[in-house]
C-alpha cells in the first residue's frame, strides 16, 4: 500500500466537515477534481469507502468517522514540524497550541486560557465564533473560546455565563448613573454586531430592548467588540457587553450595569474532536475559577 499523503488528509477533512466536494474544494482553494481524486485514492489505499455519494452531499460512512479525529491529530503534528524545528535551536521545545478567540475574550480570557496551557507554544488568532468552531473542525485550530454551545458535543463545555452591561459615552447623560434599567436605554441608538457576523451576542442585545417594548436603533453593525467601543467612545451610540468586558478601561466609555440581567452569554471553550491535546478539563477549570474571582459567573 503506497503511503497516506497530507494532502488527502486535508481533503478528506475539508470534506467530511463540509459535507460536499464542491464546498471542500473551495475550501481548500482547489478545482473539485483534484479533491474527488485525491479522496478515491485514499480509499483504495485504505481498501474503505469513506463517503456515500448523494445527488446533494456526501454522507461519511464508519471508517470515515473513525478515521476523522485521527486524520486531524496528524495534520496538526505535520504542520507544527516547522515551529519544531525552529524552537529546537533554542533548547525550549514545547507542542504547539493554536488557540482561536472571539474579539470580546481579549485580553483578559485569553490570558486566562494561555497561562492554563503555559507548557504549550501558542499561536492565537481571532474571529468570529461560528468561523472559530468551522475551523476546529476543519483542523485549523486546536481549540476555540467562543459565544455560542452545542450541547450534542462531547469536546465543547460553557466555563460560565455572565450578564450584559451597559457601555455609554463617558460624558453621555446616562454616564453617571450607577445603573440602567432596560426602558431608560430603548431611545438610544445602538453600535453592535452584525447578526451573521454575532447571531448570539446580537439576539441576546436585541431582547432586552424587545423585553423593554422596543426594537433596537442600530447606528452601526461592526465586527468586533474594540471596533463597538471605540465607536461607543466616539459617541456614536451605546452599547451592551459581556461583563468581562468591562474589567477593562476603555477610552472614553463608561461601564454600567444593567438592571435586572442574568447570566445569559456563554463563553464556550470547544476542542478539536477527541480532545487529542487535553485541553478541554484545563481551560474550562481556569476560566470558571477566574470567573468565579471576579464575580461574573451566574
Amino acid at each position: 500500500m503506497s503511503e497516506v499523503s497530507l494532502k488527502q488528509l486535508r481533503c478528506f477533512v475539508a470534506v467530511y466537515t463540509e459535507r460536499s466536494f464542491t464546498k471542500a474544494a473551495k475550501l481548500l482553494g482547489m478545482k473539485q477534481s483534484p479533491v474527488s481524486q485525491a479522496i478515491a485514492a485514499l480509499e483504495r489505499q485504505l481498501d474503505q469507502r469513506l463517503f456515500e455519494r448523494g445527488h446533494r452531499e456526501v454522507t461519511p460512512t464508519a471508517a470515515a468517522n473513525a478515521l476523522y479525529p485521527e486524520a486531524l491529530e496528524l495534520r496538526r503534528r505535520a504542520e507544527s514540524l516547522p515551529q519544531l524545528i525552529a524552537e529546537s535551536r533554542t533548547g525550549a521545545v514545547r507542542p504547539r497550541l493554536r488557540l482561536g478567540a472571539a474579539s470580546s475574550t481579549f485580553p483578559s480570557i485569553v490570558a486566562v486560557a494561555l497561562n492554563a496551557t503555559h507548557d504549550h507554544s501558542p499561536v492565537v488568532s481571532d474571529g468570529a465564533s461560528a468561523k472559530l468552531a468551522q475551523a476546529v473542525e476543519n483542523g485549523d485550530i486546536d481549540v476555540c473560546l467562543i459565544r455560542e454551545f452545542s450541547s450534542y458535543r462531547n469536546e465543547e463545555r460553557v466555563a460560565f455565563r455572565e450578564r450584559l452591561v451597559v457601555a455609554v459615552p463617558e460624558h453621555h447623560s446616562l454616564g453617571g448613573r450607577d445603573e440602567l434599567s432596560p426602558e431608560e436605554i430603548v431611545l438610544e441608538p445602538v453600535v453592535t454586531f452584525s447578526r451573521d457576523i454575532a447571531p448570539i451576542a446580537f439576539d441576546l442585545v436585541a431582547s432586552v430592548f424587545l423585553q423593554a417594548g422596543s426594537q433596537m436603533h442600530v447606528s452601526a453593525h461592526v465586527s468586533t467588540e474594540q471596533a463597538i467601543l471605540g465607536l461607543v467612545g466616539a459617541g456614536a451610540g451605546i452599547t451592551l457587553v459581556p461583563q468581562s468586558v468591562s474589567l477593562e478601561t476603555w477610552k472614553g466609555v463608561r461601564f454600567i450595569p444593567l438592571m435586572g440581567a442574568h447570566p445569559t452569554y456563554p463563553l464556550t471553550v470547544r476542542t478539536a474532536p477527541g480532545d487529542p491535546l487535553r485541553l478541554l478539563d484545563p481551560i474550562t477549570n481556569a476560566l470558571s475559577e477566574w470567573a468565579r474571582e471576579h464575580g461574573i459567573s451566574g
